[in-house]
């Protein structure tokens, strides 16, 4: 007999289990050992114990979902969340557990507990800022959604009446390969100078819960006539995904061209300058995300040497039934 009850002080080490039983080898974190995953999701500040439904059977916990919400305004006064939406960020069930009923069991808990606090919108992935928890651990640069490889959470949601709304490729760049020469870079180059600040702050709070454990680099591309921005990106050390691979990884996030400056070649100039750096520097692997449907950046990534990797998707409950 299948029991859904909140989380519990002693839980971690039961979930870490679960956790590297039930994700993929591909685009997560992996494996976590119980204190990462208290680090990583237990320990934020915007915590709540209720959003968390834990599944035991005979005594035995055999998976967990997790509901929470996303920031009131990322850069506004630190902790205050909005309750008008809601995803459930995460369901992870042990492979040796066959019983669908315990998943709909964990989504049918989570979407009551969204809804108690007032969610009129249902989600079931993540995308920024509706991402809580689970960034930096899961889906590889960001969170967009849920990874194809996690199967079973797709199948699930998908059961349970959420349909698509969004998808995002995930591309990764192997720094082992040959440099890509790009000579569209040369006048952008000439016009431009890179200035790089390790050990950045992240832009916002929201940011600071999900990335502050990591190190994260800040790249500006500058005018060299009147300083003005260009372009700008952050990446970040993904510490926990090259466990099973042993090749560090960069996640290149916030990739900005600014308004007056697009389709002048800045923005490739940007991504090669930060690939360069990251040679440098003997990282193996750089990931990074965009909408499947941003056409012109999915050409740009691929023209500086990116690879599809995967997908990631975003569900929704239909307005009818949320």
């Amino acid at each position: 007999m299948t029991r859904i009850r909140s989380f519990r002080n002693a839980d971690p080490p039961a979930l870490a289990e679960i956790w590297n039983r039930a994700v993929a080898a591909r685009g997560f974190a992996r494996p976590l050992t119980a204190y990462e995953f208290d680090d990583a999701v237990i320990g934020r500040i915007d915590f709540d114990p209720g959003g968390l439904a834990v599944a035991e059977q005979d005594g035995r916990i055999v998976g967990f979902a997790h509901a929470g919400f996303g920031p009131h305004d990322p850069d506004g006064r630190p902790g205050v969340l909005s309750y008008e939406l809601g995803t459930i960020a995460m369901l992870a069930v042990d492979p040796l557990c066959l019983d669908p009923e315990v998943e709909q069991a964990l989504i049918a808990t989570s979407s009551n507990y969204l809804r108690q606090h007032g969610a009129k919108v249902l989600y079931a992935g993540g995308q920024l800022p509706l991402n809580p928890y689970y960034w930096g651990i899961y889906g590889g640069s960001e969170w967009a959604g849920i990874p194809s490889s996690h199967a079973r959470f797709e199948a699930s949601v998908r059961r349970a009446g959420f349909e698509p709304v969004a998808t995002a490729t995930l591309f990764e760049a192997h720094l082992a390969l040959p440099e890509i020469r790009d000579p569209r870079c040369a006048i952008p180059r000439r016009l431009s100078k890179l200035e790089i600040t390790e050990d950045a702050a992240p832009r916002d709070w929201w940011r600071a819960l999900a990335l502050g454990r990591y190190k994260l680099n800040l790249y500006r591309l500058l005018r060299k006539d009147d300083e003005s921005l260009v372009a700008s990106a952050y990446t970040w050390e993904m510490e926990g995904f090259p466990q099973l691979d042993g090749r560090p990884r960069i996640g290149l996030i916030d990739m900005e061209v600014e308004a007056g400056q697009r389709r002048k070649g800045f923005g490739r100039l940007l991504v090669t300058e930060i690939l360069r750096y990251a040679r440098q520097q003997s990282i193996g692997v750089v990931a990074v995300q965009t909408r499947a449907a941003n056409i012109a950046a999915i050409s740009l990534y691929q023209s500086v040497g990116f690879e599809p990797s995967g997908t990631s998707t975003l569900f929704r409950l239909p307005a009818q039934t949320n």
